[in-house]
């Protein structure tokens, strides 16, 4: 039985109300102090633990200890990224406080109308570790006539705002994506929202919701052991993670370029000297053999940016969302 699509105005509220508790974050303690020592770096992470982006959070925090950087996750989950974002934004000079960014919470949330105010000082890109595609994925299970992307497209033309897609919540880089295939197709799809990745996987798997817009890195486990169906992926080429799988170009569906990507970025009250430092460890740790292969395990590309080449990275990976926003505005409301 299909899951129910969830109403916008719902949505609306849900995001609204995750919004509303960054006033409050503001008398939060960042992290309990007593548990960590004066040297400890927090990199904070604005999705749920289980989720791509914890996983990604995670290697990079292995590497850093391992390096001589004792580092701890923290996970603080809603409002698109938001929330963590602007933590780190506040964060004093004290323990050094660092931001897994996402193109959610860096590239598109400052975007969107309904996100908060940006911060006055904003966060300086420290590194970009790796990038994925976008993919859309169908249970395994489905009828093997609906396990093409023509024949999902095909299915939503002759039910027009019947079929639903999932993602990975509102206003993510998943949910623009999934207005793109509708735009792009010509067809009218319901979205439903999901906190993460990995109840949205689950509920694929049994069957609740059709078809999934997720990252390669989130799905690429479940592809491996057949749980899932990839009916094609984002980019200008496939995948080497996933070179069975088609480009939405290579499926029929043009100007799908749109990926995603994590990275490093800084509490603006970390001194020059000290961020120039850090970029130049990660120049180091994410050019190591070691962990370009526990990232690609994980279903990530390497990038290895770091510096300029970081701030140049999303200066222009903005754009691309800003023209993706405005193709789909309408359908945000």
């Amino acid at each position: 039985m299909p899951f129910p699509p969830v109403p916008p105005d719902r949505a609306r509220r849900r995001l609204t109300h995750g919004l509303a508790g960054l006033a409050g974050l503001a008398v939060l303690p960042l992290f309990p102090r007593a548990a960590c020592g004066a040297d400890t770096t927090h990199l904070l992470v604005g999705y749920s633990a289980g989720g791509g982006a914890d996983h990604i959070a995670r290697l990079v925090a292995d590497s850093l200890t391992t390096d001589g950087v004792p580092t701890i996750v923290e996970n603080r989950p809603g409002a698109a990224g938001q929330i963590a974002l602007h933590e780190v934004a506040r964060a004093t000079s004290g323990p050094r406080t660092l931001l897994l960014g996402t193109v959610g919470s860096v590239s598109i949330g400052p975007l969107l109308a309904a996100a908060p105010e940006p911060p006055a000082t904003p966060l300086q890109p420290v590194a970009i570790v790796a990038s994925t595609p976008h993919v859309l994925l169908a249970s395994a299970g489905a009828p093997a006539a609906a396990q093409t992307l023509q024949a999902r497209l095909a299915e939503a033309r002759r039910r027009p705002g019947e079929l639903a897609y999932a993602s990975l919540g509102t206003h993510s880089s998943a949910h623009l994506v999934g207005e793109l295939i509708c735009q792009q197709a010509g067809v009218s799809m319901n979205h439903v929202p999901y906190p993460g990745s990995a109840r949205a996987l689950v509920d694929l798997q049994g069957g609740h919701v059709a078809l999934l817009v997720s990252t390669l890195q989130a799905a690429l486990p479940l592809m491996r052991q057949g749980k899932v169906r990839a009916l094609a992926v984002t980019g200008a080429a496939r995948s080497p993670l996933a070179p069975g799988v088609p480009t939405f170009e290579e499926a029929g569906v043009p100007g799908m370029r749109q990926d995603a990507w994590y990275g490093v970025l800084a509490a603006p009250s970390m001194p020059a000297r000290a961020c120039a430092a850090l970029a130049d460890r990660f120049t180091r740790l994410l050019r190591t053999p070691a962990l370009q292969q526990r990232l690609g395990q994980d279903g990530a590309e390497p990038l290895a940016l770091t510096g300029a080449q970081a701030a140049d990275y999303l200066a222009r990976d903005r754009e691309v969302w800003r023209q993706a926003i405005g193709r789909v505005a309408s359908r945000l409301a």
